[in-house]
């Protein structure tokens, strides 16, 4: 990548789709290289977090990611960006800059869009077939079909537009969804004591409250992107003197692809130590899907603290600039941090809709081992199993006795409502 700063605004739509920014880290970097868990660019098992999945993946990445390969590397078209300003880079307005470009340039667009193309007419087949018609199929936003036989400016700017739309969108949908998540935790533990005997659930209570007592019981976190927490990493991660704490040089051990910006991977690095205070992977008390969006958190408190243009990337500048990670504690006391555990993820009422929502399904499905919900989280194993809790009041099947006969919980029976947990 190159170290024009406007071009990266275009470059950043990339980030965590391809992860091909991040490159061998300086000498003195390579033992906290290793603790941070940064991704692997070659793909190696084992690279990123359990269960993390890929936070930005389109339909059309591939398209995407060619596009902007073939344009990064016009020397003519990054030149034009200087002096361009973020919000027309993100409206689009990027696309009146490539006009004029070489033939042979237009020629590789050409092709990576008839491919992309090719792509849309084999999906919409298959859709026609799956349902018997047309009436589901939409037009494709992020790409000009009315001159399908060639790439033009209509192009690039209905692909950045579409792009930075459906990052937002997917943000708002992984929220949602860790949303979904935790009230669906909290659901299944609802319905597991409502079913149980008063001194069965009075013993069952105290185990919840001592796993959540274990859980909060870690060091104070140190507030992401605060001076303090900045110095942690430098001391303990870079294994530099704390005295001697220089930004610049911070930054530039943590700029890990070496393009003078800091992009979410190399953000997200730096909270390692942090969220090892609170989780920990053998613990069966901490859930590893929290650990990841404590991570999210953190990244994106971060971003809205140094990020004054909203591209999503943090520059020097704006590193050096901040007040929070450049005033020394001796002048400012850290804040801290309050983890997931100390947040309130969803309402009263939220939680109520979703626990009737969830008690009905329960009483119409009561064989169905389907997870209620359908969110990002589904791939990892049940929440029973994360936390190492026996399955409740499981029953061993035997095919020799007849059904009538079987010893089995009375699930087909309706319960009065529990009026402690409303379900």
């Amino acid at each position: 990548m190159g170290n024009f700063y406007q071009f990266s605004v275009f470059i950043c739509i990339l980030l965590f789709i391809t992860n091909n920014g991040v490159v061998a880290p300086p000498p003195n970097r390579q033992a906290a290289e290793a603790q941070q868990q940064h991704p692997d660019p070659s793909g190696a098992e084992g690279s990123a977090p359990q269960d993390q999945k890929p936070m930005y993946q389109f339909a059309y990445t591939r398209y995407l990611e060619t596009v902007v390969k073939i344009l990064e590397n016009d020397p003519k078209f990054t030149e034009r960006l200087k002096g361009m300003k973020e919000e027309d880079i993100k409206a689009g307005n990027i696309a009146d800059h490539i006009e004029d470009l070489h033939e042979s340039v237009f020629d590789e667009l050409t092709k990576a869009k008839l491919a992309e193309i090719e792509r849309l007419r084999e999906e919409i087949g298959k859709q026609i077939e799956k349902d018997g018609g047309a009436h589901n199929i939409k037009v494709p936003e992020h790409i000009d079909v009315q001159n399908w036989e060639k790439f033009n400016k209509e192009d690039l700017r209905k692909l950045v537009v579409k792009t930075v739309a459906d990052m937002e969108e997917l943000d708002k949908e992984r929220r949602e969804e860790f949303k979904k998540y935790e009230m669906q935790k909290k659901a299944e533990e609802d319905h597991k004591l409502a079913q149980m005997t008063p001194e069965e659930r009075e013993k069952a209570k105290v185990e919840i409250e001592a796993s959540e007592k274990r859980h909060n019981e870690h060091e104070k976190l140190k507030h992401p992107g605060g001076r303090e927490q900045l110095e942690e990493v430098w001391e303990e991660s870079d294994h530099m003197d704390k005295e001697n704490f220089d930004p610049r040089t911070f930054f530039a051990l943590h700029d890990l692809n070496g393009d003078g910006f800091w992009n979410d991977d190399e953000i997200e690095a730096l909270f390692q130590i942090e969220i090892e205070k609170v989780y920990n992977e053998t613990n069966p008390d901490d859930d590893p899907k929290e650990r990841i969006e404590e991570m999210y958190r953190m990244r994106e408190h971060v971003v809205s603290q140094m990020d004054k243009n909203n591209d999503r990337l943090i520059s020097l500048d704006e590193f050096l600039k901040d007040n929070e990670a450049q005033t020394p504690p001796a002048n400012k006391q850290d804040e801290g941090w309050k983890d997931i555990a100390q947040q309130d993820i969803y309402t009263d009422e939220e939680l109520k809709k979703f626990e009737q929502d969830y008690a009905s399904k329960q009483g119409n499905q009561v064989h169905n081992q389907q997870p209620p919900i359908n969110s990002q989280y589904d791939s990892a194993p049940p929440l029973q199993q994360q936390q190492q809790q026996p399955p409740p009041q499981a029953v061993p099947v035997q095919p020799q006795v007849p059904v009538q006969q079987q010893q089995v919980p009375p699930v087909a029976e309706k319960k009065p409502i529990d009026p402690g947990y409303g379900i």
